[in-house]
């Protein structure tokens, strides 16, 4: 039982110091440095087994020092925006000298009317950079309803990344679903997909993965931005 508390630590330890310094979104970045290639091809243009980069895109492991250098070097980007996402890359289309870009706002069917003329949101460069995304992939939406709380409030932003949209056990996913845009947490539960809601007093929505879906995943939800007020 004490090894078992003592792992579950080193565990949590491990994540945070993953988190902090930006790593643990190396999957992100590696994706974007793949420039199309699929998984096969990259593996051999970096010398790699193609297991090794699909653990690698996955976030079940991290490459070491050396296979770091290897990698910055073969895709021409500097390691520190590789391992951290901090500093520029070639691979990020925005300006050098810009600090924000306009993230548009999904809309469907003017769903929020009260907000329908706010077309975009400014937001920190910086922050892209240290997620890996390509801010062309980005939009945000408004949350709407309680389904999620205490997580995500009604009228909070979300920014969501449409390039990452399959589906990944635990993750937050914006959905279209029933005329509206819903955000839920994702479950895989054998042959069925289920949209779950943080908030115990809705229903979850299942779906069978080998048949046709009645929501549409939009894409993955990189950040939160919560209403004070």
């Amino acid at each position: 039982m004490l090894e078992n508390k003592i792992k579950n630590q080193t565990e949590k330890e491990k994540t945070r110091t993953l988190t902090n310094t930006g790593v643990i979104n190396f999957k992100n970045r590696l994706s974007l440095v793949l420039e199309g290639l699929s998984g096969n091809a990259f593996a051999k243009k970096v010398g790699m087994s193609e297991a090794v980069i699909r653990d690698y895109l996955s976030g079940k492991t991290y490459p070491s020092l050396n296979r770091l250098a290897i990698i910055a070097q073969k895709c021409n980007v500097p390691i520190e925006w590789l391992v951290t996402g901090k500093g520029k890359c070639r691979l990020l289309s925005d300006s050098d000298t810009q600090d924000s870009v306009y993230i548009p706002f999904h809309h469907l069917n003017n769903m929020v009317k009260s907000y329908s003329k706010i077309e975009s949101i400014p937001f920190d460069i910086n922050l892209i950079r240290h997620q890996g995304c390509n801010y062309e992939d980005l939009v945000a939406v408004w949350a709407k309803g309680d389904s999620m709380e205490p997580t995500i409030s009604n009228h909070d932003i979300l920014i969501i990344d449409k390039a990452h949209y399959k589906p990944i056990d635990g993750y937050l996913y914006a959905v279209e679903y029933e005329d509206q845009i819903s955000i839920k947490r994702i479950q895989n539960q054998g042959a069925n997909l289920a949209l779950l809601c943080d908030n115990p007093k809705y229903p979850a929505i299942i779906g069978d993965k080998h048949e046709p879906q009645e929501f549409k995943i939009i894409g993955h939800v990189v950040y939160l931005l919560k209403d004070l007020n």
